[in-house]
């Protein structure tokens, strides 16, 4: 059931897509926006319709995926023209070249935590040898769990990234058990960024479970009120690593692709290691249109 209703939420963002707002003379009135562009955009939609998100994707989808994100980012005139606050909003993740509950960005300031640092052992299919992509095969692997849909709102100050996940083991006998992992990073400042691209630095915050039906189950716990100090632990143990940059290689008024690279410092790529670009995955979100009192900012930006 899941994947019918993910499947109808995202044929209705690409609906969306292609109803973009046009300019007089029927041009799309996106950020220097051409046909081609568009038609990229809405096989990306369409493609991560019928993937799951790329999660099911045969070696030739993911090829032409790679091949379309390219189109969108090479196009003259991508994020840079887009108006100031248009990244603002809630997103829906439609595509991704790496599994979907990295889109959070906690991943990658953990990536930026363990830098440098190479695992005993290398999981199979795992890019390389780094420490992350070790722990990230292993997750990966976790048999029985299904990663639900994923969420970030944007606004000045905040980005806050929602990931639903489930474990489902047998469901005549145990209950499904699911929750919604919520990252909360600040955004200190948008840096420009190389070519077209809208760079801005963020440093996540806290991560926490919400939502979770083991909190019905075992409320001692207290799951839902425990939040794990992302940047105080990370920067005791190695400072600046809590900060992410946020690469927007493609921005419209539905569709925008971004990447992610740990360290807010221009030293991301010196530090050494097997993983110096294994934090460069595109992440492809579809604008969600919500009203204003279900924006997950709206008490001020904490989660």
């Amino acid at each position: 059931m899941a994947g019918v209703v993910r499947l109808a939420a995202l044929t209705l963002a690409l609906a969306a897509h292609r109803a973009a707002p046009r300019a007089r003379g029927g041009r799309a009135r996106m950020s220097g926006a051409t046909a081609p562009r568009a038609s990229a955009g809405c096989e990306l939609v369409t493609l991560g319709a019928v993937t799951d998100r790329g999660q099911r994707a045969s070696a030739a989808q993911r090829t032409l995926a790679r091949r379309l994100i390219a189109e969108l980012e090479h196009t003259p005139g991508t994020g840079g023209e887009a108006a100031d606050g248009e990244l603002e909003g809630e997103w829906e993740l439609v595509y991704a070249t790496e599994a979907v509950y990295r889109a959070s960005p906690f991943f990658a300031a953990f990536r930026g935590l363990t830098r440098g640092v190479d695992a005993v052992a290398r999981p199979l299919g795992a890019p390389n040898a780094a420490l992350s992509e070790a722990i990230f095969r292993i997750t990966d692997g976790v048999p029985f769990k299904e990663v639900g849909v994923a969420r970030q709102t944007i606004n000045a100050t905040h980005l806050v990234s929602r990931v639903e996940l489930s474990i489902n083991l047998f469901d005549a006998l145990v209950p499904r058990a699911g929750s919604v992992m919520t990252s909360t990073a600040a955004i200190l400042a948008p840096t420009g960024g190389g070519g077209a691209a809208r760079v801005a630095r963020l440093r996540v915050e806290q991560t926490r479970v919400l939502d979770s039906s083991l909190g019905a189950l075992l409320p001692f716990l207290a799951l839902d009120r425990l939040a794990f100090p992302t940047a105080d632990v990370f920067e005791r143990l190695r400072p600046g690593s809590s900060e992410v940059r946020l690469e927007t290689t493609f921005l419209s008024h539905t569709l925008r692709v971004s990447r992610h690279r740990a360290g807010g410092a221009d030293d991301a790529d010196a530090a050494g290691g097997s993983d110096v670009a294994a934090d460069s995955g595109a992440f492809v979100w579809s604008r969600v249109i919500v009203p204003p009192e279900r924006s997950a900012l709206a008490g001020g930006g904490g989660a």
